[in-house]
């Protein structure tokens, strides 16, 4: 796909009369800095993304790769904002799924970036968005160690942050992973004051940050937020569940296979930087496990792994090798957030 990106960017962003580029990136699902990043040249455009670009401007033949590479994850919602931008440049009609019904539109502000504050009513997040702030959190840092009082709540936008739980003797390994789908700090609504677990970045990226005092009035309103935070709980709970029972069932090929899906739902691109080293900690094994698993799709075709970037070529190869509880964890989550 040998294209001049930033003259094609800048051609949707004449036709779309967007006034600035972070007008348009948050229709391609890009952060303000992330597209800054890439007009300096130091990153590269997701494949999703230069996918959604081409489609924008007209170009038919990468319809049906674009309709196979939306995450699972908030799918509906990634749908429907770009049915929104094929409209405003007024190419043509965008992929023939039906999008589902959700709460009102998301107002363009950092706020929809997060799929779990996207799907509050408006009057709800605009109450909520003045106590907002966008924070970078970069690769390896740790937002809280076990016995942590929570002062902020986390939700991501760009970045995934590892819920991680960690043994006497150092060894650690992850319960739980969230992205732009949910919050990290579910303790403030069940009781607790501290966390049991440590709280690691696995993929850089922002995130927005908000009070706990804050977060704790707007639960005690119930309504909305209370009701959607709770279903979230169940969601993260299932996954916690379900990552036990695959670490201690399955194979570690199986293992790295739901880690990525997961990871990929969570990330506008297909790829992911992270040394096989960190995986094998998330995980909880040796990284001569991983290195094997990984080993074995790059043989199929279905990853390419070099010097810490894993791109995932083809994901239905992936999704081939992997056990059922990704589709477990994948499924409760649709559920849960089908209804209003």
């Amino acid at each position: 796909m040998e294209q001049n990106w930033d003259a094609l960017f800048d051609e949707l962003k004449a036709l779309g009369r967007f006034r600035s580029d972070a007008q348009l990136a948050h229709y391609l699902g890009l952060t303000r800095a992330q597209v800054s990043a890439w007009r300096c040249g130091k990153t590269r455009l997701g494949t999703l993304t230069k996918i959604k670009i081409l489609d924008a401007l007209g170009h038919d033949s990468v319809r049906s790769m674009m309709t196979s590479l939306f995450p699972e994850q908030g799918r509906d919602e990634a749908i429907e904002l770009h049915r929104t931008l094929v409209a405003r440049v007024g190419t043509k009609e965008i992929v023939s799924e039906p999008a589902t019904e959700g709460p009102d539109d998301a107002p363009s502000d950092a706020s929809s970036a997060n799929l779990l504050l996207a799907r509050l009513p408006v009057t709800v997040r605009e109450r909520i968005t003045p106590h907002l702030s966008t924070v970078s959190l970069p690769l390896g840092k740790v937002l809280y160690e076990p016995g942590d009082r929570l002062s902020h709540v986390y939700l991501p936008t760009t970045a995934i942050i590892s819920m991680l739980y960690v043994m006497e003797n150092g060894a650690s390994a992850e319960i739980a992973m969230v992205g732009k789908e949910g919050l990290l700090g579910v303790a403030l609504f069940t009781g607790g004051e501290t966390v049991p677990n440590r709280a690691l970045v696995q993929s850089e990226g922002e995130a927005l940050r908000l009070a706990s005092d804050v977060v704790k009035e707007e639960f005690a309103r119930g309504g909305a937020i209370q009701h959607l935070f709770l279903r979230y709980i169940q969601a993260l709970i299932t996954q916690m569940a379900q990552t036990a029972v695959c670490n201690r069932h399955h194979s570690i090929g199986q293992q790295f296979c739901r880690w990525l899906l997961l990871s990929l739902d969570r990330l506008e691109s297909s790829d992911i930087r992270m040394t096989q080293e960190l995986i094998a900690n998330m995980l909880g094994v040796r990284r001569a496990g991983v290195t094997e698993a990984a080993r074995q799709l790059q043989r199929i075709g279905a990853i390419r792994y070099n010097r810490g970037l894993i791109s995932v070529v083809n994901r239905r190869a992936v999704e081939a090798q992997v056990c059922e509880c990704y589709h477990v964890v994948k499924s409760e989550e649709e559920r849960l957030f089908r209804v209003g």
